[in-house]
């Protein structure tokens, strides 16, 4: 038997990883081998599929193959134990996989308008958790107001991956703001509100 690497890479809830686990299984013998079974301590996160005749034989001269796909449906690190039992032999292969929170980092602002000294809350929800995040700010100001800058500036999402920003805007006119989560490198659309 030959397989790939036996550690998943860091897969959000409920998906699948993009790369399976493939365990080849050989028989370069001259007569048929049994092929008895294929078993997983823990199939709801690491569903498999074969090739394999279980309860047949394999060929001479012939393989098949076991592919396991991670798919977590926790957060954190994930095992399970395959063992595929061939010609009379068993061989037991731990896989192990990070369950990550699905990264889709979304923003809205309340409320779109008011005077210069409201204040406006944008608030983030989506974000990778306990994550560094830059909030980028676009001011188009009034008639008659000067052009101002803004640098961006950086946040934390908590554990939840949520953030809330409450701010007035001393300045009349358009603010467009919009978040980057560092971690996954996943913009945010952008919002926009006006200070009159």
């Amino acid at each position: 038997m030959t397989w790939n690497s036996v550690a998943f890479p860091s897969t959000g809830l409920g998906t699948a990883s993009a790369t399976p686990f493939v365990v080849s299984v050989w028989n370069m013998g001259t007569t048929a081998v049994p092929m008895a079974s294929v078993t997983s301590s823990n199939t709801d996160e690491f569903p498999w599929t074969t090739t394999c005749q279980l309860g047949g034989t394999l060929a001479p001269n012939s393989n098949c193959s076991v592919t396991t796909q991670f798919k977590p449906n926790a957060l954190g690190a994930q095992t399970a134990t395959l063992t595929i039992n061939a010609n009379s032999t068993s061989q037991t292969i731990t896989l192990t996989g990070t369950g990550a929170a699905n990264v889709n980092p979304r923003v809205s602002i309340s409320p779109a308008s008011g005077s210069t000294s409201t204040v406006f809350t944008l608030s983030l929800t989506g974000a990778t958790p306990s994550s560094q995040l830059t909030l980028s700010t676009i001011y188009t100001p009034s008639a008659g107001n000067p052009n101002i800058s803004f640098a961006p500036t950086t946040w934390t999402s908590d554990a939840s991956g949520n953030l809330t920003v409450s701010a007035t805007s001393n300045s009349p006119g358009t603010y467009e703001n919009w978040f980057v989560d560092v971690a996954s490198g996943l913009s945010t659309t952008h919002v926009f509100h006006t200070a009159q």
